[in-house]
This record gives C-alpha cells, sequence and structure tokens, in this order.
C-alpha cells in the first residue's frame, strides 16, 4: 500500500514539474517573440516601397488627398513607433490586423492557408525521418558496406543540392518528359478532383523535394550514432546474454542513438515551417510561404507580420514537444 502511494506521490511530482516547466518555457518564449516582432516591423517598415501606392494599383491620377486619405485608412500616417506599439498591443488581443490586398482580416487569410502548408511539411519530415533513420541504422550496422555507400551517396546529393533545382529536376522528368504527375498546384474541386489519390499525386514532388535535405541530414548523425553506440560496453553484454541482433539494435543501441536524432528532426521541422516558401513557390503550392513571398511584393505588411507571428509560436511550441519527447525517450532528463 505504501508504495501504492510513493508511485502515486511521484506520478503527482512528475506532472506538476512538467506543468511548471512548460509555464515557464511559454514565459521564456513572449520576450522572444517580442523581439522578432520589433525587429522585423522596423525591417519592413524602412524597406523601400510604398504600401500606399500598392493599395491604389500604382497611384496614377490619384489626388495627394486621396493618398493622404488611404494613408490614414491604413495607419501609415502615424510615426513608426506608435505603428508598432498599436501593432503589438493588438497581437496579444488576437488582432492581427486587415489586410492591404486581400481586404480581409489577416488571421481568417492564415487560417486557412496553415493546414496546406502544414500538410506538406508534416509528411516531408515523417518522409525525412522514417528514411533516414532507417537508412542511418543499417549503415551504421554495416559500416563501408553497399548500405553504407548508398548512405554516403545520398546525403551528399542531398545535401549539396538547391532544392529548388531539384524540385524542378523532378518536374522536367515526372510531369514534363513522363507525364505522371501534376507539375504543382493542388488539387480543385471545381475541376473534379480533391480524391485522396489526387492529393497523393499533387504530393509527392514537392514532399520529396522538400524533405531530401533533411533526409540526408538525418541518416547521416544517425549513422554517426549508431557507430558509437553499438562500440559501447552494455551493447557487448547484450550480446554475450544470447539477445538476438535486431533486439540489440533497435530495442537497446536505437534508443539511445536516436536522441540526438530527435533534435535534429525539431530543428528540421521548424525549418520547413518557416523555410518552405521556395518549394511552395516552384510547385505553385498555396500555403504559408508562397503567401509570405507574394506579401513581401506588395508590401501587405498586415499579412507578413501575421505570418512572422504564426511561424515564431509554431517554432517555439515545436522545440517545447521536442524538450518533452526528449524528457519520455531519456530518463535521466527531470524538469527543472
Amino acid at each position: 500500500m505504501l508504495w501504492g502511494v510513493d508511485v502515486w506521490r511521484h506520478a503527482r511530482d512528475t506532472v506538476r514539474s512538467m506543468y511548471a516547466y512548460i509555464a515557464r518555457r511559454i514565459l521564456e518564449a513572449i520576450p522572444l517573440i517580442v523581439l522578432v516582432l520589433v525587429m522585423n516591423f522596423v525591417i519592413l517598415h524602412v524597406a523601400p516601397g510604398d504600401p500606399v501606392f500598392l493599395f491604389i494599383q500604382g497611384g496614377g491620377g490619384a489626388t495627394e488627398e486621396y493618398v493622404a486619405q488611404v494613408r490614414e485608412m491604413l495607419g501609415l500616417d502615424r510615426p513608426l513607433g506608435e505603428q508598432l506599439l498599436i501593432f503589438i498591443t493588438n497581437v496579444f488581443r488576437g488582432n492581427l490586423g486587415f489586410s492591404h490586398f486581400y481586404q480581409r482580416p489577416v488571421i481568417d487569410i492564415i487560417a486557412e492557408r496553415i493546414p496546406i502548408t502544414l500538410l506538406l511539411v508534416v509528411l516531408s519530415t515523417i518522409l525525412a525521418a522514417t528514411a533516414g533513420i532507417i537508412l542511418g541504422v543499417f549503415a551504421g550496422k554495416n559500416p563501408y558496406s553497399l548500405v553504407d555507400r548508398v548512405n554516403t551517396v545520398v546525403a551528399v546529393f542531398g545535401y549539396a543540392i538547391p532544392i529548388f533545382w531539384f524540385g524542378q529536376l523532378l518536374i522536367l522528368a515526372f510531369s514534363i518528359y513522363l507525364n505522371i504527375l501534376p507539375t504543382g498546384g493542388i488539387p480543385s474541386r471545381a475541376m473534379g478532383g480533391g480524391s485522396f489519390l489526387d492529393w497523393v499525386r499533387h504530393l509527392v514532388l514537392p514532399v520529396i523535394s522538400l524533405g531530401v535535405i533533411q533526409l540526408a541530414l538525418t541518416a547521416r548523425i544517425t549513422r554517426a550514432n549508431m557507430l558509437e553506440i553499438l562500440g559501447m560496453d552494455y551493447i557487448d553484454s547484450a550480446r554475450a546474454k544470447g539477445l538476438k541482433e535486431n533486439t540489440v539494435v533497435f530495442r537497446h543501441a536505437l534508443r539511445n542513438a536516436v536522441l540526438p536524432v530527435v533534435t535534429v528532426i525539431s530543428v528540421n521541422f521548424a525549418f520547413q515551417l518557416t523555410g518552405a516558401m521556395i518549394i511552395e513557390t516552384v510547385f505553385s503550392w498555396p500555403g504559408l510561404g508562397r503567401m509570405m513571398f507574394e506579401s513581401v511584393f506588395r508590401r501587405d505588411y498586415p499579412v507578413l507580420m501575421g505570418l512572422l507571428i504564426v511561424m515564431s509560436v509554431g517554432v517555439v511550441v515545436v522545440n517545447l514537444i521536442t524538450d518533452l519527447i526528449y524528457a519520455y525517450l531519456d530518463p535521466r532528463v527531470v524538469y527543472e
């Protein structure tokens, strides 16, 4: 009975420590997010170009009174410091502003694009993590073998090739010459698309293009960790006990070797979340990255700042989840 009470107390203390850890990490992230907002706000507003003239389609024939009226309507007539204060206050109230170009609330525009970007990023991360770990495990288990050499070639190729060029090569090969996959975009319900198979066909090329660099990095790090872990004494002891080789490799070695890989995967996910703009542009994928690329040329400041907020918060959340997963996989890690 006493043992059961101790277990319950330990579980209760662990949950409390975890909640305190999460709360502290969130509080620590707030100043960082504010700093990111301030820096990007200043950079965007001092950049060349006037959003007012883009808003009125170049300003041809517009009078000075009309330009001043539009500037006042957009809030761009106020001092930069006042604009920044109003913007940060609105953000903490849940108001990301009103788009100059789309003529809609920014939060609604971003909410429509988030699932599309997450679908691409999550699938590319799963592809890179799964294939990279499998390739790295077998390469580390059989060093200098054919599998290891293939791993090296794939890693060097994947890490060195520019993703935009690789994406264009895939389009040339599978869309132009073989004509078996679409060149880009997403399935259109208006054209009778939208089925599961149709989504798969549209996802294959952008997912491979976005995941190839992360796959290469994951495979190389997994291989290096497996080589180190498989040479340790406790692995020799496990083999001396008569355990099967697969049990030794996947149950004992991989669990310890995968710990640094978890961090790499989380960093890759955050990188893909914020850096999918190139692939989304190459494949005409209507996600957050492509919207950011287009908003830069339109000088649509509210949309750009809203995207920066969403991506910054996304990176913080991914890092927090990574820390929790790391603590679950490694019992030596405690919430402090």
